[in-house]
């Protein structure tokens, strides 16, 4: 018995899970940070990069919306409340496709808790989107929308796109060991999963034909629930909150348990990869 196991079965059983609980926390800000500082390197650069990243994803959609000559009311503040919750998903699953290969080192040499892995890669995009949210202010100022009481369901939006990026985490990571090859195909498939969606134009802009299979997509209710509250200042419509979260809940369910007995082989298979 380790010295650390010794002092955990000696307490209470709530603070063990409070120890424990702890412990798990600071394994997944190291494993976020690590990956942050891959992405962006150290020093003033990074901070620089963090924060211009976003704009830039801004501007490579909004050019599209021009380009197709679609107008609309506030095209780039509609535009920025579909990249910024999409990119969340598209980067914390592409993330998760690498991150069990990526920590190939202390998978063979340390003992941790890799059940971690996909939930730090989650954070990471977090973390690396927060400079995102600033586009929000700063489009609404520009095309003179002014910010309602809707803002109060923030939080619960941002909650709805957390947990839909965390269930999709789970097969993403489980695909990337499985089938590295894949990784570049998958990301085109969630691509073009955010043009099956109201991403560039709004889905008042969209037929109703279209717009009657269109909203099974989890994405369309993220994109339109970020408009209402930041766009057109009212509230989201209850299904755009619960089909991302039900989507990301059933994700989980389906591909926790599968993870859990897959990470028991992470060592042959990353290093067979």
């Amino acid at each position: 018995m380790s010295q650390q196991t010794a002092i955990e079965a000696s307490l209470p059983a709530p603070d063990v899970a409070h120890r424990k609980a702890v412990r798990r926390t600071h394994v997944v800000i190291a494993l976020a940070r690590s990956d942050l500082r891959i992405r962006y390197g150290r020093g003033g650069w990074q901070v620089v990069k963090w924060l211009v990243d976003p704009f830039a994803l801004i501007g490579v959609y909004l050019l599209l919306r021009v380009i197709f000559d679609k107008g609309g009311t506030a095209p780039g503040l509609s535009v920025a409340c579909a990249v910024v919750p999409f990119q969340i998903v598209l980067l914390s699953a592409i993330s998760a496709m690498s991150a069990v290969s990526l920590r190939e080192p202390i998978i063979l040499n340390m003992r941790f808790n890799r059940m971690l892995i996909p939930p730090a890669a989650v954070l990471t995009e977090v973390i690396a989107f927060g400079a995102s949210f600033l586009i929000f202010p700063i489009t609404m100022l520009a095309y003179g929308v002014a910010p309602t009481p809707a803002l109060l369901w923030l939080p619960v939006v941002v909650t709805s796109t957390l947990l839909l990026a965390f269930g999709v985490a789970w097969p993403a990571a489980l695909l990337g060991l499985w089938f590295p090859s894949f990784k570049v195909f998958a990301g085109s498939i969630l691509r073009i999963a955010f043009f099956a969606a109201p991403g560039a134009i709004a889905l008042s802009e969209v037929t109703p034909s279209v717009r009657a299979w269109m909203v099974f997509n989890p994405l369309t209710g993220l994109f339109e629930s970020f408009r209402h509250i930041f766009l057109y200042g009212d509230s989201p419509s209850w299904w755009q909150i619960v089909i991302p979260s039900l989507t990301g809940a059933v994700l989980a369910a389906l591909f926790i348990p599968l993870y859990r007995r897959e990470q028991r082989h992470f060592a042959k298979l990353v290093a067979d990869s």
